[in-house]
């Protein structure tokens, strides 16, 4: 499989392998499954009519109401919850308008001052909060409130700012990874100029020696080892802009961590099937979780790839998917049947009308894609391993990834064909999986010197 940037690797060349180790039948042309989405809006949906909110339009809100409340419908809120809302921006409206404070003046502060007055009163409720933070992204959105502007508080700030927009852009890296990066740049920084003040001048290669010994005090050598890999990147930045006249990279020391150390985590295939078995499919959130799982225990995909998936990722005529990788990645994999069936189902019949084109959505309103961290993907699969009474020191989505590279080898996969599967760019991410071929491993081991027992 190619490993170039943004080039998609042929399904052909992956799916003999793929479909042979697993005996699981691929679909060429799915357009009897190709989704049609009925109409799956709830009997209480939230859809007012104008003259419903003449009685809220008092104040300086009243003229948006109209538009935000066709916000809370397309996002799927049903009718007691999207009538609460806007009663709460009605009650906010009118509170700014008894203050004579201007709607262009209105921000995080004045919010808090409003739910604070109201929680004294005893007429706070949940969910509040998040409504005035929509609320504000609704009106700066539509250029009534000024957007809010970044508070710079020092120089190590600016210089992450600056370091996150050239990971995004430059690098294109996921959330997920620059935010690892700049966790780790942010503390370096705060340590060495613990002012807030940068003098990268006086950086030297003494700073960062002396910074990862005080780290590697404190956290796992794993830990250690992805924080110097941050600095390595954060000093090549630097360089590259020159802001640092000597490139500071070769300074940081490497870390000890032993590789292939850990056996790779994964069930059994009864075990698999079981966390499968133990989605209520009869249920819209039943058949979505049964098509991530699936999702994950057939292709192997990562958390992120999964959150990732759009409607237009899904080639049911082809029986392929497109799967954003990491490092701007793409790939397409072969859509196995019990695959494209269960997409089909969930987005037929589970999945929310919305506008959103993530596959994946909330069930709960605001109906919208799963962050693009993966912490939604482990705590589903987290919940179903809790159901299906499965004892697993692993409880995240990559465990069910480790699982099919296990069951491929065990059926006789070479460790570059699960490679091809998994989309590993090095053939050293793999090899941890050979520690699981008991068969190969049977042959190298010695006669026991003291005899049969």
């Amino acid at each position: 499989m190619p490993s170039t940037r943004n080039d998609c690797s042929k399904t052909e060349e992956i799916a003999p392998v793929f479909l042979a180790q697993l005996g699981i039948i691929r679909v060429p042309f799915l357009s009897t499954l190709n989704p049609k989405k009925g109409n799956m809006l709830a009997t209480d949906r939230f859809c007012p009519r104008s003259e419903d909110l003449q009685q809220l339009r008092a104040g300086l809100i009243g003229p948006q109401l109209q538009s935000f409340a066709a916000l809370l419908s397309e996002q799927g809120y049903c009718s007691d919850y999207g009538w609460r809302k806007m009663r709460l921006v009605a009650g906010l409206s009118r509170w700014l308008q008894r203050r004579h404070i201007p709607l262009t003046e209105l921000n995080e502060t004045r919010i808090a001052m409003f739910l604070n007055n109201r929680r004294k009163r005893g007429q706070s409720q949940a969910g509040d909060r998040c409504t005035m933070a929509l609320l504000l992204r609704h009106l700066r959105r539509a250029n009534i409130v000024p957007p809010l502007s970044p508070v710079i508080r020092s120089d190590i700030d600016l210089i992450c700012q600056e370091y996150e927009s050239f990971l995004l852009e430059e690098r294109g890296l996921v959330r997920s990874s620059t935010d690892s990066n700049l966790t780790a740049a942010r503390r370096f920084l705060s340590h060495r100029f613990p002012s807030g003040k940068v003098y990268l001048t006086k950086l030297r290669a003494r700073d960062v020696t002396d910074f990862v010994l005080y780290d590697s005090a404190k956290v796992s050598p794993k830990t250690v080892q992805r924080t110097a890999t941050a600095l390595r990147s954060l000093f090549g930045f630097l360089f590259q802009k020159g802001r640092l006249s000597t490139n500071l990279r070769a300074a940081v020391p490497m870390v000890a961590v032993r590789r292939l150390a850990e056996l790779p985590r994964y069930l059994e295939p009864g075990q698999v099937e079981k966390v499968l078995r133990c989605c209520d499919r009869r249920r819209k959130v039943g058949k979505r979780d049964y098509a991530i799982l699936l999702v994950l225990a057939r292709l192997g995909l990562r958390a992120g790839e999964l959150v990732r998936l759009t409607l237009e990722d899904i080639d049911w005529r082809a029986g392929e998917l497109l799967v954003r990788g990491k490092g701007a990645r793409l790939d397409r994999l072969p859509l196995m049947q019990d695959v494209g069936q269960a997409l089909a189902d969930y987005l037929q019949n589970g999945r929310p009308d919305c506008s959103s084109r993530r596959v994946f959505i909330q069930c709960n309103a605001p109906h919208v894609g799963f962050p693009s961290h993966a912490s939604t993907v482990c705590s589903i699969v987290r919940q179903a391993l809790t159901r299906a009474d499965i004892k697993s020191p692993h409880m995240g989505a990559h465990v069910l990834r480790h699982s099919l590279a296990t069951r491929m080898l065990r059926n006789g996969a070479t460790l570059a064909q699960i490679g091809q599967v998994l989309r590993h760019q090095l053939p050293q991410t793999t090899q941890i999986y050979a520690k699981v071929d008991l068969n190969a491993l049977r042959a190298l081991a010695l006669p026991w010197q003291g005899g049969v027992l």
